[in-house]
């Protein structure tokens, strides 16, 4: 699953292009019309909305700045390794293929590919600084102890007549959107993460029968740093993620700060 996972994000990368993020200036385009000999010497353009301030809100609308989402069709070479990712680390694969009815790939920003990064780089010094720590992750020293985890949620703004999903909504209710545009900040006690795709969710549970809510699992990079399990958590030990159960390789991962975590794509279920 490492393996797959690894492929998907060496050519994807979570992010996407500047002119993903921002419109490209249009060029401006010369306009035909009917002119008189003193006309003829002076060359008509369309404004752009940058000329005239005037316009720059309808420009804005008809060109949205971000792009939250790509959908993945069916067949996207992403998508079906997605979805294999997805069934491996589920309980129930035969049950769990038939419920996805979207992938969306999360479009981030220049800004929170660097502070992820940035992050990466602070647990990494961190690390060496500590190395002969024998509870030290030796992964922590390479790349900051990276690993795949997914954060399960719901997802009110999709329906069934919505054909595209581009960008969040407006809903406070809507979990999916809030955390995206938060950058995962709304969680005070950390956020709860899981190496299962299908972890329970009480949220989930709890609204399951509402008209256009969704089950949805991000799947997200985090930088797991060092990790420790919560029942053996001494008084002043320094840690970056807290693990649950008995093993440090337990399903439930709680991540302290928000900029170790890097959504990448958002898996919509039935």
């Amino acid at each position: 699953m490492h393996a797959m996972w690894m492929s998907v994000t060496e050519t994807i990368k979570c992010g996407g292009k500047l002119i993903d993020v921002w419109p490209q200036q249009q060029k401006p385009v010369k306009r035909k019309c009917n002119r008189t000999s003193f006309e003829k010497k002076t060359h008509y353009y369309e404004v752009t909305p940058r000329e005239n301030p005037a316009i720059n809100s309808t420009f804005q609308h008809k060109y949205p700045r971000r792009r939250w989402f790509y959908e993945l069709e069916i067949g996207d070479p992403s998508r079906n390794v997605i979805e294999k990712i997805f069934r491996a680390a589920s309980t129930n694969p035969s049950k769990q293929s038939r419920k996805i009815k979207k992938v969306l790939r999360v479009n981030n920003t220049v800004d929170i590919l660097e502070k992820f990064e940035k992050y990466r780089e602070t647990v990494k010094r961190r690390s060496f600084e500590h190395k002969y720590n024998n509870n030290m992750h030796p992964r922590s020293i390479v790349d900051g102890n990276e690993l795949l985890q997914f954060h399960v949620t719901t997802m009110t703004c999709y329906s069934g007549k919505k054909k595209i999903i581009s960008e969040i909504c407006k809903d406070p209710s809507c979990c999916v959107c809030r955390l995206l545009q938060s950058g995962f900040r709304n969680s005070r006690d950390g956020i709860q993460l899981s190496t299962s795709s299908d972890a329970p969710c009480e949220r989930a549970s709890r609204f399951s029968n509402r008209k256009n809510v969704k089950r949805a699992v991000i799947v997200c990079r985090i930088i797991a740093g060092r990790v420790v399990n919560k029942d053996n958590i001494n008084l002043g030990e320094e840690y970056d993620s807290v693990a649950s159960g008995l093993h440090l390789s337990s399903q439930c991962l709680i991540v302290k700060d928000s900029s170790a975590v890097l959504p990448c794509f958002v898996i919509v279920l039935n």
